[in-house]
């Protein structure tokens, strides 16, 4: 009977190893880190789940982290967060899709997030268009209704570029700029990951507020890592310095299954 359950939990864990397509794949994040100039201590948890229409193919040359982006396969998601500072708990939910098709070069996205027990609500959307099958630009806004009312609508660009570098490992570059038009400043943001083959990855982001893009009041360095164990089985941490949100350093850690 032991033998049996172990065998069958072996299974559950190595399905899709030898596969070459997943549809779902389920995350799971753990963050702390301080609030700067306070004595809070911050926590975060966050669960999502992304169900894609069509099974994402893995057999190419791609690395596993970006499938879905060069084979374009739409998605939609679910997600439940919990932070807490200093005990107090705030819980989150979002729901949201992210609309590509190899049958044509146009982008979209939509995510929807709410505030348990508030009337807080953000909604994240883009739309956008594939120059090439592994380059994306688009535009980008950002809606936001905090709980004490006046709510404020930011605008921005984006853009994602996959580069093959002919030697089995590829480089992703990303960049976006987004209005503070209520604030009179702007959020920049640049990064980069590279590929060392299909399942390892190490990476870099920076984002500054700035009334000019040479002249930040504020910035933020992050670095990221994201290794696939198996090939349905993957772990990441990341640690930011001076993020922008809290003006502390914040670190995650995470892992994700596909099936």
């Amino acid at each position: 009977m032991k033998g049996s359950l172990l065998a069958l939990m072996i299974a559950a864990v190595s399905t899709g190893v030898a596969a070459n397509t997943y549809q779902n794949e389920t995350t799971l994040n753990y963050g702390w880190g301080d609030i700067a100039n306070t004595d809070s201590d911050l926590d975060a948890w966050q669960l999502s789940h992304r169900f894609y229409l069509s099974p994402v193919d893995t057999s190419g040359n791609a690395p596993l982290a970006e499938s879905a982006f060069i084979n374009k396969n739409a998605s939609v998601f679910a997600t439940l967060g919990r932070f807490s500072v200093d005990g107090d708990d705030q819980n989150n939910w979002s729901v949201g899709g992210e609309f590509m098709s190899s049958q044509h070069n146009f982008y979209g996205s939509l995510e929807w997030t709410h505030f348990s027990n508030t009337n807080d609500q953000q909604v994240d959307a883009s739309l956008g268009y594939f120059i090439t099958n592994d380059w994306l630009v688009g535009a980008i806004a950002e809606h936001s209704s905090p709980d004490e009312g006046g709510s404020t609508t930011n605008y921005g660009v984006m853009t994602k570029k996959l580069w093959d570098l002919g030697t089995g490992d590829m480089m992703n570059l990303e960049a976006t700029v987004l209005d503070y038009r209520n604030w009179s400043t702007t959020r920049y943001g640049v990064g980069a990951d590279y590929y060392f083959g299909k399942n390892f990855s190490a990476g870099v982001g920076y984002q500054w507020l700035s009334d000019g893009v040479f002249s930040e009041s504020e910035d933020s360095l992050s670095l990221r890592a994201r290794w696939f164990a198996m090939q349905n089985l993957s772990v990441q941490a990341e640690v930011a310095f001076d993020t922008l949100e809290t003006a502390d350093d914040l670190y995650s850690v995470g892992v994700s299954y596909r099936f």
